[in-house]
């Protein structure tokens, strides 16, 4: 396999298609760098002027992110042409044919494949985020990588984006024709960030719902107790702000997905491109995903039945304090099912994207290795 893959890695080398992706991996970053520095210092309250960039440490780490990390929605168009015109051609020049016939395996074919076509889409990704640090540095931007830890949810990232890049690859030897297998990556390519921007909507966990309502309805029982509300009210609004109103039918259709898939990347970590400022995205790079704030702040049974309760001044004399009784962000906050660290979260990821590679890869070969190549 060894002079299989010099030969696919000199060949990649002097692609033009190649060096014009590696191009736009380099420029596009550094524009939107320069876009993002013009958009957020621009002042048009005395004519139009640019003012000094003046932002905060935690504001400089979350656009480092955000325009580093965007290779994962734009680069997956420009990697399936090029898998697809790459290995395709090899079919219509005789390449795989000529292989054969020098006694080279399948098996070996394939792999020098997907190794070299892997390796090439790490190479952009790299171009990709290093050339986002240069453009963010000469904007007057900065970079700011969390003490290092930013790549770690990179290397992430390349991970998750190698899964279609696999993909690709199985796509473009199974069949012979050009045509299609551009056709279906390019499809792939734009429905996996349109899937993304909505399955990632979807990955609340089941059991921080339940740990959620089941810590909400305890508080709700000591207010009952203490004689502060009725049990009727409770129960109105116990069952109105229940498990469906928080993980709808919504919720139950798509989350299944999310849950095996890692497509719901762009979602949990914020790496929605451009778009995701631009469309008020929360400007922020946390340690971690805080659920708790999403049922928290979605969840109005506590004002309601605050409305409909009434406390005599006596009761406090009586050493009643009601408001402990409440539900506060603080109660909720060593709840482990409601909070999930990203350290966490890039095994997930990590492992899901290894398990659909290796089950795409090896699918792929099943069907190159009974396919009829002369």
């Amino acid at each position: 396999m060894l002079k299989l893959l010099i030969f696919e890695f000199r060949r990649i080398s002097k692609s033009v298609f190649f060096w014009i992706v590696a191009a736009y991996s380099f420029i596009w970053p550094v524009l939107t760098a320069l876009f993002y520095r013009a958009l957020l210092t621009l002042n048009t309250d005395e004519g139009i002027r640019f003012d000094p960039v003046d932002f905060s440490r935690s504001e400089i780490t979350y656009l480092t992110w955000l325009i580093a990390v965007a290779f994962i929605t734009e680069l997956p168009k420009f990697t399936a042409l090029f898998t697809c015109l790459h290995i395709g051609r090899d079919y219509t020049d005789g390449i795989i044919r000529n292989k054969i016939i020098a006694g080279h395996s399948r098996f070996s074919i394939y792999g020098s494949y997907m190794i070299t076509q892997i390796a090439a889409s790490v190479v952009l990704c790299l171009i990709y985020i290093f050339s986002a640090f240069f453009g963010l540095a000469v904007s007057g931007i900065g970079v700011e990588l969390n003490h290092g830890e930013m790549f770690s949810r990179f290397a992430v990232a390349i991970i998750v984006f190698l899964v279609m890049t696999v993909t690709f690859v199985v796509l473009a030897v199974i069949f012979r024709r050009r045509a299609l297998p551009v056709i279906l990556c390019i499809l792939i390519a734009m429905m996996s960030n349109a899937a993304a921007a909505v399955v990632g909507n979807f990955g609340t966990p089941s059991k921080a719902c339940n740990d959620y309502i089941n810590i909400r309805n305890e508080h709700y029982e000591n207010m009952i107790d203490a004689g502060i509300v009725d049990k009727n009210t409770v129960k109105k609004y116990e069952d109105e702000y229940d498990r469906d109103h928080f993980l709808g039918i919504a919720w139950k259709i798509i989350h299944p997905a999310y849950v095996i898939s890692p497509i719901g990347f762009e979602g949990d970590y914020g790496a929605g491109g451009a778009s995701g400022l631009l469309m008020g995205g929360a400007a922020e790079y946390a340690d971690e995903i805080d659920y708790a704030q999403q049922f928290y702040y979605n969840d109005d049974s506590q004002y309601m039945i605050m409305s409909s309760m009434s406390i005599d001044g006596d009761d406090y004399s009586a050493g009643l304090d009601a408001d402990k009784l409440f539900l506060t962000l603080k109660d909720l906050k060593k709840v482990d099912s409601l909070h999930m660290e990203y350290s966490t979260l890039n095994w997930i990821y990590v492992g899901k994207s290894v398990i659909w590679m290796t089950v795409i890869a090896v699918w792929g070969f099943i069907v190159f290795r009974k396919k009829n190549l002369f």
